[in-house]
């Protein structure tokens, strides 16, 4: 049978997650705002950096976590019914903001991909009107060089 520290440690360890898992969706909703803007790249590799080090903080939690999983949550001890009813809220909203982060960068990947795809058609057709600057001039060179005189005399 746990503990009561040890449900205090489960309390704190969900509590832990939610502060991530909210500082995370700040980041990512300020990374959507970013996303498909080229003047801002250099914001966007701080978000994404500053992302990673939450996640790599969550996943060290979530691992913290893993023994409670294999408890029985009805034989945990609480040092009060308010205290098991704010850690089960505390935990449903987890869920909602993971939901709400993959929600997230989902959209944000279509945004990303929509602007790279458009990059990749400006670049070909880029590359397209410089072959096709690239003929002209061959063909004016030729031109000129085994050409008509066409002044008038």
């Amino acid at each position: 049978m746990p503990s009561v520290e040890e449900t205090d440690q489960l309390i704190e360890l969900i509590d832990q997650k939610h502060e991530v898992l909210t500082q995370l969706l700040t980041l990512s909703q300020y990374q959507l705002r970013l996303a498909g803007h080229d003047d801002h790249i250099n914001d966007l590799m701080r978000v994404l950096s500053a992302k990673q080090t939450l996640i790599e903080r969550l996943t060290r939690i979530d691992r913290t976590m893993d023994p409670f999983r294999q408890q029985d949550p009805e034989s945990r001890v609480w040092r009060s019914t308010s205290d098991r009813t704010k850690c089960s809220q505390t935990a449903k909203q987890c869920e909602v903001i993971l939901n709400e982060l993959k929600a997230i960068e989902q959209r944000s990947t279509e945004v990303v991909s929509t602007h790279r795809d458009e990059i990749a058609l400006l670049l070909r057709e880029t590359h397209t009107s410089s072959d096709s600057v690239t003929a002209y001039n061959n063909l004016d060179t030729h031109n000129s060089s085994c050409g008509f005189d066409l002044t008038v005399e």
